[in-house]
């Protein structure tokens, strides 16, 4: 009698175990369908040639313009070349922690449009007419792990602020 009530008991718990479990995975599962629904592709560099008049750019974290010059339609620079640029017209609104601001941008741009000074500093401006970021797209991961995002487009959660799991 003790033992079918233990059995019973354990039964019972063991169903609520695997319900909690089905509801987490569920929840896992709606977070991610949207992850890997494509907003934005990336490029990878064996296809740059494919546009005309573009620079390379990533996320100035730091004081002074908004975005670090990397490359051109001639390739990238090395370390001393690379300098701070102002970027108008198609904005890339993409939400990035400090971590996720080494992706790369390759925008299709007009030619110089001018300069921006600020505080005495004078800063290169292009305007943007495009923009494609570079595969791979690198990630701030928090709960799950990064192996679950797209590297290869970006997602609707890359346009928006909220907990980046």
């Amino acid at each position: 009698m003790k033992e079918n009530l233990l059995i019973k008991g354990l039964i019972k718990m063991l169903k609520g175990f695997i319900i909690l479990l089905l509801i987490v995975v569920l929840i896992i599962i709606i977070y991610l369908i949207p992850a890997w629904i494509p907003v934005k592709y990336a490029i990878k560099e064996y296809n740059f040639n494919e546009y005309k008049n573009y620079i390379l750019v990533k996320e100035n974290i730091y004081t002074g313009a908004p975005w670090l010059k990397l490359g051109d339609d001639k390739g990238f620079y090395n370390k001393n070349n690379i300098y701070e640029v102002w970027l108008e017209g198609e904005k890339i609104p993409i939400i990035t922690s400090p971590t996720e601001s080494d992706n790369i941008y390759l925008c299709e741009v007009d030619e110089k449009v001018g300069e921006v000074i600020i505080y005495n500093m004078s800063y290169e401006k292009f305007k943007v007419i495009n923009w494609y970021p570079v595969y791979p797209i690198k990630r701030e991961t928090v709960i799950l792990p990064g192996w679950l995002y797209p590297a290869g487009f970006l997602n609707k959660y890359d346009f928006e602020a909220g907990i980046p799991w």
